[in-house]
């Protein structure tokens, strides 16, 4: 496993949608034949089970997965120094002095 194979598997499970399994058609509820998945698709799959009534389909946890991401990628610390502006006085102006 390299790097890039978890990046692209936290990049996955992170954009991942529900309708990319599921929709609903005619009022039915409809799911993809899951050998017609990408595997990028599969891969953000936590668990698929019959519940008698219907399918359960979870997805693996999209908010953690971009935690990850945006930490790796160091974006926080980039937006924080790249928001910032500094101003230093030499002095305090006239009219602040009152």
């Amino acid at each position: 496993m390299t790097e890039a194979d978890i990046l692209r598997a936290l990049t996955d499970i992170a954009f991942s949608d529900y309708t990319e399994y599921i929709w609903i058609e005619d009022g039915q509820v409809r799911v993809k034949d899951t050998r017609l998945l990408t595997d990028g698709q599969r891969s953000a799959i936590a668990g698929i089970k019959d519940t008698g009534k219907g399918v359960e389909l979870k997805l693996h946890d999209k908010q953690k997965a971009l935690e990850l991401l945006v930490k790796y990628l160091g974006f926080f610390e980039r937006a924080e120094s790249e928001n910032t502006i500094r101003v230093e006085f030499s002095g305090v102006p006239e009219e602040w002095a009152e």
